[in-house]
């Protein structure tokens, strides 16, 4: 059995690691998954919500009743990934726990002190620490019990079938206008290079810059960035929608700031963009630097030419065989197989040296 303390409400419109994990983990063989809730603003669970035979979402106030099922298990994990939820250890009494070490903490609501006490506490508790990031398993490493780099990935057959499901109404006639278009969601936020796509919306008036997302932090108004007739913003979408909004992109961006917390990121949408088989532009993140298959740039003249490059092949067959094996390569399933083979190894360690 496996629980996930309350972080993201499951029907969060756009699903992050925490939910793709949980269903991925109920997948497995004589494998339970309760997802925990704090009906923060998109769940309405009174008790609990049946998401499939094997995976439950639970009223987060409920955890307290839960020893007595989760004592039947015959091993229970607990999958943390917000320090405030360090109490859960207590709670639950899990036989083992993963840490989830998902950003750089300053990201998180309620930075400070405790919070960064609460992840050395359990950095060294946790049985296996999962790192999204080359540079957060760099940090981990020196502290952890056990730390292995699993970037994110994604749900590959939610997004293959792109060029399949009919283009989004509110884009499409819009798209239609344009020579071609780059897109983007997730996201909008000090970490979006506003000031680039401007310039390059600027250059190419007959190219379409179209923004899928939600203004994160009220930066996207002070941008002056939708004052521009080429660039077209659409509020956040629901997941099952994402699809038909890929699939008017010629080509697929992650046009982020290099700074410490976009150095750690693993973008999830990277992975979806692979599945929709999308030529991708991303700027030097490392963590989109370890695929063949992504085209990175140094700065605005780079970016253009990047974009014009990849105009060109985005029908070319070798670029679509390499998005789709690099996009099965890196599912959800896949990280949830290589998360529970590494617990296993560890805790079969464990007990060796225990006994």
């Amino acid at each position: 059995m496996i629980v996930f303390p309350p972080t993201l409400d499951w029907h969060l419109p756009l699903y992050q690691r925490p939910q793709q994990l949980a269903r991925a983990y109920s997948e497995k063989e004589n494998t339970l998954v309760l997802y925990l809730t704090a009906n923060a603003a998109h769940d309405r669970v009174a008790v609990s919500e049946k998401l499939s035979e094997t995976l439950y979402l639970v009223n987060a106030s409920l955890a307290h009743e839960l020893s007595r099922l989760l004592r039947s298990a015959e091993e229970t994990i607990l999958s943390l990934s917000w320090t405030a939820n360090r109490r859960y250890l207590e709670i639950l009494r899990p036989d083992a726990l993963i840490y989830e070490y998902i950003d750089e903490l300053e990201i998180f609501d309620g930075y400070g002190e405790s919070m960064r006490r609460d992840h050395m506490y359990l950095l060294r508790r946790a049985d296996l620490t999962v790192c999204t990031a080359r540079a957060l398993y760099d940090k981990a490493l020196p502290c952890a019990r056990r730390a292995i780099l699993s970037p994110n990935a994604g749900d590959y057959y939610h997004f293959c079938r792109s060029a399949s499901v009919p283009p989004a109404p509110e884009a499409a006639e819009i798209a239609a206008r344009f020579a071609c278009t780059l897109g983007y969601y997730g996201a909008l936020a000090s970490w979006f290079d506003y000031a680039l796509i401007a310039s390059a919306a600027d250059a190419r008036p007959d190219w379409l810059f179209l923004l899928v997302g939600m203004d994160y932090d009220a930066t996207l108004p002070k941008s002056g960035l939708l004052a521009r007739k080429n660039v077209l913003w659409i509020p956040p979408q629901p997941y099952a929608r994402l699809p038909s909004f890929l699939r008017l992109f010629d080509i697929a961006l992650i046009p982020f700031v290099l700074n410490e917390i976009t150095r750690s990121t693993s973008p999830v949408k990277l992975f979806e963009y692979m599945a929709a088989e999308k030529p991708i532009l991303c700027s030097q993140m490392p963590e989109c630097l370890r695929f063949e298959s992504v085209a990175t740039y140094s700065g605005g003249a780079d970016f253009l030419q990047k974009a014009e490059a990849l105009l060109l092949r985005r029908n070319d067959p070798a670029l679509r065989d390499l998005l789709r094996r690099e996009a099965l390569e890196n599912t959800w399933e896949a990280r949830a197989d290589e998360i529970l083979s590494a617990l296993e190894k560890t805790t079969r360690a464990q007990k060796a040296v225990s006994g």
